[in-house]
């Protein structure tokens, strides 16, 4: 898997975001649209920011979420609320095609399905352009948290986790829609993850973040990660 390191998390940022709006002109030039998974965290807010910076076609470019809380409507804690906020006072806001998880729905279990049917309408085949993760200190990446029995679904492409994670139960894409997207980015900065980034480039089993996929994938992080790594 590749890896590039740059300076700070700020340059981390504005890598992502120039490296997703040239994956953006690619694939809308070849097929007419760009399907896009994104996770939250401090960094990737930024990368939006950046990104909504960009002269691209957004009304070709359809976002998904990786992972969110259950949690009420513009909650501080819901990724949906701070990604609105990263885009406020630009053009995304009205032209960007978000499709936010269904967590406040009274049966989340059929929220879960029809995300993925969602998820599979638009791209006709399942398969997302870009997932991009991040990776927690335990190793978790998306919701795929440590013990929990979420990490053995392979019969759904989104679920639920069985127990609250950090205060929240989540819903979470799963394994096997993460694994089968044409590209993988990570980012990955802090240098309190340079333990986890060790064991996810060694493709650790033990951690959720090492069972993902890595033949399409790719790491941007930062030098205070790298330079911790024995």
């Amino acid at each position: 898997m590749e890896i590039r390191t740059f300076q700070s998390a700020g340059e981390v940022a504005k890598e992502a975001a120039a490296l997703i709006a040239t994956r953006i002109r690619e694939q809308v030039a070849k097929k007419g649209f760009f399907t896009l998974a994104i996770s939250g965290g401090r960094t990737p807010w930024e990368m939006i920011r950046e990104l909504a910076e960009e002269d691209l076609p957004w009304e070709k470019v359809f976002l998904f979420q990786v992972d969110e809380r259950i949690a009420p409507d513009a909650s501080p804690e819901r990724n949906l609320t701070q990604l609105f906020n990263s885009i406020q006072n630009t053009k995304l806001i009205t032209s960007l095609n978000v499709f936010p998880m269904g967590v406040t729905a009274e049966d989340l279990e059929q929220s879960c399905e029809e995300y993925a049917e969602h998820i599979l309408k638009i791209t006709g085949t399942g398969r997302l352009d870009l997932v991009h993760l991040g990776m927690g200190t335990d190793g978790h990446t998306a919701s795929l948290v440590p013990g929990d029995d979420v990490l053995e679904v392979q019969d759904k492409n989104v679920a639920l986790t069985n127990h609250p994670y950090q205060g929240r139960q989540r819903m979470t894409l799963t394994y096997p829609l993460i694994n089968q997207a044409s590209e993988i980015l990570w980012i990955i900065t802090g240098s309190e993850k340079a333990e986890m980034l060790a064991r996810l480039l060694q493709k650790d089993p033990n951690i959720p973040a090492g069972q993902i996929d890595q033949t399409h994938a790719f790491v941007l992080t930062e030098e205070s990660v790298t330079s911790s790594i024995n």
